[in-house]
C-alpha cells in the first residue's frame, strides 16, 4: 500500500510540473551577425554544423518534442543556454576577426579530440555523430577560415597606417574609405536600412583575378552612392570621407568563390543634371604592397543618361559589364548581376 501511495505522489508531482513549460521561443538574430552570412561557408560545412552544433551553439535551435515534458525539457533548456553562453553562433559577426579565427582553431581542436559534439547529445541525436570524413572536413575548413580571417585582421590594421591627408576631401587617399571598416565585413552588405526611401535592389556576382577565371576570394570592396533624390545625404554626425560620401555606404569582402552581393536602393542621378545614375566602388586586393583603388561605377541599362556605348555594352557582356541590367523579381525588388576582372 505504501509504494502505491509513493507511485501515485510520484505521478501527481509530474503531473503538475508539466504546468511549467520551457520557453521554447527562439532568440531574435541579426542576419548580418550569423555564421552562415559572415563566413558563407560550402554547403556541406553548413549542413555538418546545424546537426553537430546549432542546436546547442546558435539562436536557431531545434527542440525534440520530448523537451515538452518536465524535468527533460528544463534539462535540456539549461544546457541550450549554456552552450549559447561558450559559444552562439547566430552572434557571430559581432566579434573581432583575431577572435573570430581563435574560436574556429578551438572548435576544429574540439572536433579533432572527438570532444564535440558531447557524448550526452550523441545518444540522442544520432545524426549529429561524425565519421572521420567529416570531422577532417571541419577541421580543415575551420582551420583554413581562422588563418583566412587573421589576413584580414592585418589588412584592417593597414587601414588606419599613413593616410597621406586628413580624409576630409571627395579626392582623399582611397585608403580614407576604408576607415572605420568593421573587423570582419561579409560577403553579403546592407547599405540601405530598412526604413531608407526608395525601390530596393540586389546587385551580386564574382570577383575574378586577371584571367577573368580565376575567382578572387578577400577582396575587399567600398561602396557608396546617392539616394532616391540624387543626393549624398547626411545624418549629421559623419566625419572625414564620410562628409562627403554620406551614410549611404559599407564594406565587404569576396567569399572563397569571389561572390559578393550588395543590398540597397536604387540610387538617383544628381539633380537638375544628365549624369548617370551610379554607385562608386573601390577594392583592395589582399596582399602586402597593394593599394586600393576606384574601379569602374556600378551603372543601370534602363538609365535615361546612358551613352549609348555604355547601353551596348550592356547588351554584349551582360552580367560582365559595369552597366547592370535590373529586373523586378516577384517581391518587386530589383535585381541584377556584375561580374568584375581586376588586375589588368
Amino acid at each position: 500500500m505504501k509504494t502505491k501511495w509513493i507511485l501515485l505522489a510520484l505521478a501527481a508531482v509530474l503531473a503538475g510540473i508539466q504546468a511549467f513549460p520551457i520557453n521554447r521561443e527562439l532568440p531574435r538574430s541579426q542576419a548580418s551577425e550569423e555564421f552562415h552570412v559572415t563566413e558563407n561557408p560550402p554547403d556541406e560545412i553548413m549542413k555538418i554544423m546545424k546537426h553537430a552544433c546549432y542546436d546547442c551553439h546558435s539562436n536557431n535551435t531545434r527542440y525534440p518534442w520530448y523537451a515538452r515534458i518536465q524535468p527533460v525539457g528544463w534539462w535540456i533548456h539549461n544546457h541550450v543556454l549554456e552552450g549559447r553562453r561558450e559559444l552562439n553562433f547566430s552572434e557571430f559577426g559581432r566579434w573581432r576577426a583575431e577572435d573570430q579565427a581563435d574560436i574556429l582553431r578551438h572548435c576544429a581542436k574540439l572536433v579533432e579530440k572527438g570532444s564535440m559534439p558531447l557524448g550526452s547529445y550523441l545518444r540522442m541525436h544520432p545524426e549529429a555523430r561524425l565519421d572521420e570524413t567529416q570531422k577532417l572536413l571541419l577541421f580543415e575548413w575551420w582551420k583554413k577560415r581562422a588563418g583566412e580571417l587573421e589576413t584580414n585582421a592585418v589588412m584592417v590594421r593597414q587601414v588606419t597606417a599613413a593616410a597621406p591627408d586628413t580624409c576630409d576631401d571627395n579626392d582623399a587617399n582611397p585608403r580614407c574609405c576604408f576607415i572605420s571598416m568593421p573587423g570582419s565585413p561579409a560577403s553579403r552588405i546592407v547599405i540601405a536600412p530598412d526604413d531608407e526611401p526608395g525601390k530596393r535592389m540586389v546587385i551580386s556576382g564574382q570577383i575574378f583575378k586577371s584571367d577573368g577565371k580565376t575567382p578572387y576570394p578577400n577582396v575587399l570592396m567600398y561602396l557608396y552612392h546617392t539616394n532616391e533624390k540624387g543626393i549624398y545625404a547626411r545624418k549629421g554626425n559623419e566625419t572625414g570621407i564620410r562628409r562627403w560620401h554620406g551614410h549611404l555606404h559599407g564594406w565587404l569582402r569576396t567569399d572563397t568563390e569571389g561572390r559578393y552581393e550588395i543590398r540597397s536602393i536604387r540610387p538617383a542621378s544628381y539633380p537638375d543634371t544628365k549624369i548617370n545614375a551610379h554607385i562608386h566602388a573601390v577594392v583592395w586586393e589582399p596582399g602586402d604592397r597593394k593599394e586600393p583603388y576606384f574601379i569602374e561605377d556600378f551603372l543601370f541599362a534602363d538609365d535615361p543618361f546612358l551613352k549609348p556605348a555604355e547601353r551596348e555594352s550592356a547588351r554584349k557582356n551582360p552580367g560582365k559589364s559595369p552597366v547592370v541590367t535590373l529586373r523586378a523579381n516577384a517581391e518587386g525588388v530589383l535585381e541584377g548581376k556584375r561580374d568584375i576582372s581586376l588586375g589588368y
